[in-house]
Formats: structure tokens, C-alpha cells, sequence
């Protein structure tokens, strides 16, 4: 089954970007732009798009479709396909309405199909960034922005993510596992992974940047937990398949200070983007991750089952992303890396690392694709690994203490056109889960995925 859905897909999207690739060698006549060299896939709408920019408003709108399969190790081997659509509309308010300084925006987001990590992987990082768990239809953004004294002053409020701002390197926006835009750290740690993809709560965002390029400090506080629980971050708590405006489960606040410059896509000198920045969050439901309220273990069948509760969590990390070099047929390199760490009795993963290369233009004529290369590691907390000592102990000798999860991802992204992109795209998991066994009884072997990911932005 696996191999035959791999096929298919991989007929149907090789076809696709063949026919794609072959009509955009033809140059559009003057004054015309054809399907296979305009920007977006339905064009200027008989010149209402071009209306509308001129007002200050911008609609779009992407559809990411992709098939990925486990073709080795994690729980079994198969297939799964899934998607997402999202639209969205952004307003300039100053050329709309004259308002000095406003912007607003108001998206939305679908996503539908199963999960390969969770059915068939068992890994703790995802992999993909585009997945909804559960498939869900959300409003996704509802913010108004408003910036002050020639945009020096930034402040945005509404329903927002985090992982639009905070944390983020460009070039790891390559990859295709969730973790190298929102972390697996982050999203174990925080109650229902925090206000990022494919959740958001409301909040307010300030900003201070004296120059366009230089030094920043930027502050967030956002409601606790955007599922609409009481803020804890036990895994049992699920995640809504539709809309929530959470006012619950305490305050999550983020703080950044940074250095960037270059970051626009015409600007002229080579990004480069430092970034230091720390996480607090105000709840009193962290539950320790191996003793209970009377002080023993979980594991103990004498324990009463309920966990220790923590008031407050926190989190550092560093980020570094930037151009390495520049080749001489117009190409460039470049690098990221990424690190976090967390206390250790009230989480499940206390340290994270992430690093990977990107170079665009290696293939003579296909100047914007790309293909990168990454890893990331995921170590699970001393005390949850002191809990499985603990099961091996009182009930399961033959119970693994988890240690950490490593995933290597190769992916080369081709643009076919300037609305197109065809990815393929290979996962290599070590220890899915953290070293864990299967519902069988047997140890979770390391995993491989393979998938095909193709977006069109309407």
C-alpha cells in the first residue's frame, strides 16, 4: 500500500513538474504575463488586484498539498496525504483610510489529513510544519498594528502567534519538519504548544527598533493556553478542532533582543540575524514529570497518581542565521542554528539544538531553487527519564529510559514557477519517541520518511 501511494503521488507531482518546468522556458510576450510567469496562479483578477494594492489591501492565499510515508522503522510502515489552505488579507490602513502608521490582517486556516508521526512514526518531531492536529478550520490571525515616530515604535494586539516573530530563522523556513519553525521544545513544554501554528490566542506585541537594520528589543504577552484549558501542559488536555479565543491557563510571556540586518528579499548585503531571547510563563499546573503530591514516584502502584504541580515555567534560547557566502554564478549559502533549554522536573524535553545549511542555485539555470540539509536533537529531561527508570523498577524491567531524539532532513525545493514549488523531501529519525517501545512490546526502530510536498499560492 505505501509503495503504491508513493508512486501515484510521486507520477501525478513529477508530470506536474515536468509540463510546469518545460512551458516556463517560453518568455512572455510584452505586456502580457502568462499563467507560467505571473506571481500568482489566478492572476490579476482583470485588474482588481492591482485595485486593490493601490487601496493598500493584499489578498492571498496558499495551498500546501503533500504525501509522506514511513518506509522503514517507528510503529509500521504507510503512507499518509494531507493539506492546508490558508487565506489571508492584509491593509495598508494608511493608504486605505488614511490611517497614519495602521496595518491590520485577518487570515484563516484548513487543514485536513492524519498524522504520519503520530500513527505511524511515533516521533516527537513532527514531520511537517503544515500538519493540523486534529484537522481542524480556525481563524488563524485578527490583528490591528499600529507603528509610531517613523516605525521605530511597533505595537500589535489581537489574535496572533508567536512563531511569526519570535525565535525564527529564515533560512530553517526550508525544511519540512515542524521543528525547525516552531521547536518540539516549545511545543512539549507549553501548554498546548503555546500560541503557534496551528493554534493562536489573543495578545500584544511591542517592538523597538531605532533603524530599519540594526539592534531590536521586542516583548509579547499572550493568554496561557490557546486551547482553552486550565493552562497545564499534560498531554492529556488535546487540542480543539475548531476556534478558540482563550482569556485561560495564565500568561505566557516572551521576551527577544536581537540584531538583523539585510532581512528584506531586494536588500543588498547578506542577512544576518543574532538573536537572544527568554520565555516565562505564569501557570500553576506544570506538572512534575516523576513525583506526585505525596512525594513518590508515579511509577510507585502506591503513589496516588496525581502529579506535583510547579507554579511557573521558563525557557532561554539563541538564535544565529546568516548568509555564509555568495558563489560566483549568483548563488548563495546559508546557515542557522538554534538552541533552548528548560527546567528539567516540570518538562518533558529540557534541551534543544538545531542547525542546518541552505544553498540556493547549485543546479546551473535553476537559479531559485533550493536545496538544504539539517538536524535537530531533542533531549528528553533528566526527570522523565528518572520516571522510566522508576516503571522499569516497579512494573516493566524491560521498560528504556528515554534519552533523546535526533532527526536528519534532506529536502531540495524546486520553483517551477513563481507560484509553484515542488519539494521532495527525506527524514531519517533515530530513536522516534526519545528510545521507547511499541504497543508490541518490541524497541522502536529508527525511522525513515520520505515525502513530496508541493504549494501553490493563488
Amino acid at each position: 500500500m505505501i509503495a503504491a501511494t508513493m508512486r501515484r503521488a510521486a507520477r501525478i507531482l513529477a508530470v506536474s513538474a515536468a509540463f510546469a518546468a518545460g512551458v516556463a522556458q517560453a518568455q512572455p510576450a510584452d505586456g502580457y504575463i502568462d499563467i507560467w510567469h505571473r506571481d500568482t496562479l489566478t492572476g490579476n483578477w482583470g485588474g482588481v488586484r492591482d485595485d486593490l494594492a493601490d487601496k493598500g489591501v493584499t489578498v492571498t492565499a496558499t495551498y500546501t498539498a503533500e504525501v509522506f510515508g514511513n518506509v522503514q522503522g517507528g510503529i509500521h510502515r504507510g503512507a499518509t496525504y494531507d493539506g492546508l489552505f490558508l487565506p489571508q488579507l492584509d491593509a495598508d490602513l494608511e493608504r486605505l483610510i488614511g490611517w497614519t502608521g495602521g496595518s491590520f490582517r485577518a487570515s484563516m486556516v484548513q487543514g485536513h489529513g492524519p498524522s504520519l508521526s503520530g500513527t505511524m512514526i511515533g516521533n516527537l518531531m513532527i514531520h511537517s510544519g503544515t500538519l493540523a492536529v486534529p484537522p481542524a478550520t480556525r481563524l488563524y490571525n485578527l490583528w490591528l498594528q499600529q507603528n509610531l515616530f517613523g516605525d521605530v515604535l511597533s505595537i500589535r494586539a489581537g489574535m496572533m502567534n508567536v512563531d511569526a516573530e519570535f525565535m525564527t530563522s529564515a533560512t530553517a523556513g526550508l525544511f519540512a519538519n515542524t521543528t525547525f519553525g516552531w521547536t518540539a521544545w516549545t511545543g512539549f513544554d507549553l501548554p498546548a504548544g503555546g500560541p503557534a501554528y496551528p493554534l493562536s490566542a489573543p495578545g500584544i506585541r511591542v517592538r523597538v527598533r531605532p533603524n530599519a537594520d540594526g539592534p531590536y528589543v521586542m516583548v509579547a504577552g499572550f493568554s496561557g493556553d490557546p486551547s482553552g484549558h486550565n493552562g497545564s501542559n499534560s498531554l492529556s488536555t488535546g487540542i480543539p478542532a475548531g476556534t478558540v479565543v482563550s482569556f485561560t491557563g495564565g500568561t505566557f510571556l516572551i521576551g527577544e533582543v536581537g540584531y538583523a540586518v539585510n532581512q528584506a528579499k531586494d536588500a543588498k548585503g547578506r542577512p544576518l540575524a543574532l538573536k537572544l531571547g527568554g520565555w516565562y510563563h505564569t501557570s500553576s499546573r506544570f506538572g512534575d514529570q516523576r513525583y506526585g503530591t505525596d512525594g513518590l514516584s508515579l511509577a510507585n502502584p502506591a503513589s496516588n497518581g496525581r502529579p506535583l504541580l510547579h507554579n511557573g515555567n521558563w525557557g532561554v534560547y539563541g538564535v544565529a542565521d546568516v548568509r555564509l557566502f555568495d558563489t560566483e554564478d549568483g548563488g548563495a549559502v546559508s546557515g542557522f542554528t538554534r538552541v533552548g533549554g528548560s527546567p528539567s522536573d516540570r518538562n518533558l524535553v529540557s534541551f534543544y539544538l538545531d542547525a542546518g545549511l541552505a544553498y540556493q542555485g547549485l543546479i546551473p539555470t535553476r537559479d531559485a531553487d533550493t536545496v538544504g540539509v539539517s538536524v535537530a536533537y531533542t533531549r528528553i529531561s533528566d526527570r522523565a527519564r528518572g520516571l522510566d527508570r522508576d516503571v522499569a523498577l516497579f512494573s516493566n524491567p524491560a521498560n528504556p529510559a528515554r534519552t533523546g531524539e535526533v532527526v536528519f532532513e534532506l529536502t531540495y525545493q524546486a520553483q517551477l514557477t513563481p507560484w509553484l514549488t515542488f519539494q521532495p523531501d527525506v527524514q531519517y529519525i533515530l530513536n522516534p519517541g526519545g528510545t521507547v517501545l511499541n504497543a508490541d512490546g518490541r524497541p522502536r526502530r529508527d525511522a525513515m520518511a520520505i515525502g513530496l510536498r508541493s504549494a501553490v499560492t493563488f
